[in-house]
C-alpha cells in the first residue's frame, strides 16, 4: 500500500512539474523552428528600433528621389504616371 501512494504522489509531482515546464519548452521549441525556417532573421517582422514611428496624416504626399524606377512602357506610347488612390 506504501509503493502504491509512492507511485500516485511521485506522478501527481511529475505531472505538475511538467504542467508548469511544457509549454516553456514548447515556446522555445516553436520559436528555434520558426528562426530555422526563416533564415535566422527575425520571423516576427521588423523590431521595434528599426521602424521609424511616424505617423502619416491622410493625404499626405510621399516624395523619394532616391529611388530611380526602371520605365514599365515603351519610350514611344507616352509618359506612365504611377499613383495612389485616396479614400474620397
Amino acid at each position: 500500500m506504501e509503493g502504491f501512494i509512492t507511485f500516485i504522489f511521485i506522478s501527481a509531482l511529475a505531472i505538475f512539474i511538467l504542467s508548469r515546464v511544457l509549454p516553456y519548452l514548447l515556446a522555445w521549441w516553436v520559436r528555434r523552428r520558426l528562426s530555422k525556417m526563416s533564415g535566422g532573421r527575425n520571423p516576427f517582422g521588423e523590431d521595434f528600433g528599426t521602424r521609424s514611428n511616424k505617423v502619416r496624416e491622410e493625404g499626405e504626399t510621399i516624395v523619394s528621389d532616391d529611388v530611380k524606377r526602371d520605365k514599365i512602357v515603351d519610350s514611344d506610347v507616352g509618359e506612365y504616371v504611377d499613383f495612389e488612390e485616396s479614400k474620397k
